[in-house]
């Protein structure tokens, strides 16, 4: 009987092995919220970006000599102008059209490295120096960067575009909310940590009573940084289930 107890302990941590496989890597998932540090985005890990060592943050934001004043931004901007394969909504709501190196939103910045068109290292320095030892020359594969590759948004979540903030039309990005929208569909505000922006200012908005010209970006449902974050992919709700930290559940009532 006491080897047959032996025997079951090692056949269920067999099985956990064998679903820990199964579900892939999840090296920084483990620690979501916890900080920049150990996630895909800590560039101080190496990997694909040569021999230079680099900072928690000066990869994506420098102090000085930064391609933009805005963020501090360090990486240079795609200029793909990103467009989505219909040309309105159900509700009637138009999908935007944005061009990466002029757009004020965070979206622009998420795409500058997403879109595959910009080499990871195209980017500044301190007193203005590219690191030693980055391909600034090589460009990503589709296979590598899968959102708006060629400036195609198409079959992906609508950003830079309203959201029905109070109930109600929001213009955000220059696109008013469609006259068909049903209130009853959105939560106003959305749950969570869900993020909001407001056109005129760009800023993250704080909550009830500050969403006129509000919309929504990349960064609405993913934190970069992991200070707001719950799941994989940066994912500031669940990635699965059915509850109210589900992320589509957030800002949807379905």
């Amino acid at each position: 009987m006491k080897g047959m107890r032996w025997l079951d302990a090692i056949v269920a941590v067999a099985i956990v092995a064998l679903v820990m496989v199964a579900r892939g890597p999840t090296v920084w998932a483990a620690n979501a919220g916890a900080g920049l540090a150990g996630t895909d985005h800590d560039f101080t890990l190496g990997g694909t970006f040569g021999n230079t060592t680099v900072g928690l943050c000066t990869y994506c934001h420098t102090p000085h000599h930064a391609k933009s004043t805005l963020l501090l931004w360090n990486h240079t901007l795609s200029n793909n102008t990103f467009v989505w394969d219909v040309t309105k909504t159900t509700a009637g709501t138009d999908y935007p059209s944005f061009t990466g190196n002029t757009y004020k939103g965070p979206t622009a910045k998420c795409l500058s490295c997403h879109d595959g068109s910009v080499a990871p290292g195209d980017l500044g320095w301190f007193d203005g120096r590219k690191p030693v030892g980055l391909n600034t020359n090589t460009i990503p594969s589709s296979s590598e960067y899968s959102v708006g590759f060629g400036g195609s948004m198409s079959g992906n979540h609508p950003v830079a575009m309203p959201y029905p903030y109070g109930g109600v039309p929001n213009t955000y990005n220059g696109v008013t909310t469609g006259s068909a929208f049903v209130p009853a569909d959105w939560l106003t505000p959305p749950t969570g940590k869900i993020q909001l922006y407001n056109m005129d200012s760009g800023d993250p908005i704080a909550g009830p009573g500050t969403g006129t010209k509000a919309g929504i970006e990349c960064s609405s449902c993913h934190d970069p940084h992991n200070k707001q974050t719950d799941d994989d992919y940066f994912l500031r709700g669940k990635l699965t289930g059915d509850g109210a930290d589900y992320i589509c559940l957030e800002c949807h009532i379905k």
